[in-house]
């Protein structure tokens, strides 16, 4: 997991081409003023997910796992917590749907709370256990863009 600002985003260009293409996208006017919905950027190796919702609370949300995709998520305005805990030990809630990408695990209270402001960035790992658009301080808008990049 990398939690860092937009600005620094070159820093990471050595962590492969597909993930520096998406971190570049992030500093396209015409992405983050995209409307939400989903984009593609290289067909199915690379797209762009624009969201726009209210945060909810952390006691409510499950962590969640991909396998096949890397997320970036880029918080275009707006302020959430992304809770991040390491698979290792956590119990599964829903099991992983090929189709989707996707499981979900149990709310682990001593996970990591990550707090992204306007301008930050994380990015998660396939198997990486992370449970976004969380309230930090109070309930808020968010717009974010997850960018999507196959990683087998």
């Amino acid at each position: 997991m990398i939690l860092d600002q937009l600005n620094s985003a070159l820093l990471y260009g050595g962590l492969g081409e597909r993930i520096a293409i998406g971190l570049a996208l992030l500093n396209e006017d015409s992405v983050r003023n995209a409307a939400p919905g989903k984009y593609e950027a290289r067909g199915d190796d690379i797209f762009y997910i624009v969201d726009e919702y209210e945060t909810r609370p952390v006691e409510k949300g499950r962590l969640e796992i991909h396998r096949r995709y890397l997320d970036i998520q880029y918080i275009v305005s707006g302020t959430e917590c992304i809770g991040y805990a390491p698979l290792v030990g956590l119990m599964e809630d829903t099991p992983y749907d090929g189709e989707k990408d996707l499981a979900f695990y149990h709310h682990d209270p001593a996970m990591s709370k990550l707090i992204l402001k306007q301008g930050s960035f994380a990015i998660f790992w396939p198997s990486e256990a992370h449970m976004p658009g969380r309230t930090a301080e109070k309930r808020e808008a968010v717009k974010k863009i997850v960018v999507k990049i196959r990683m087998e």
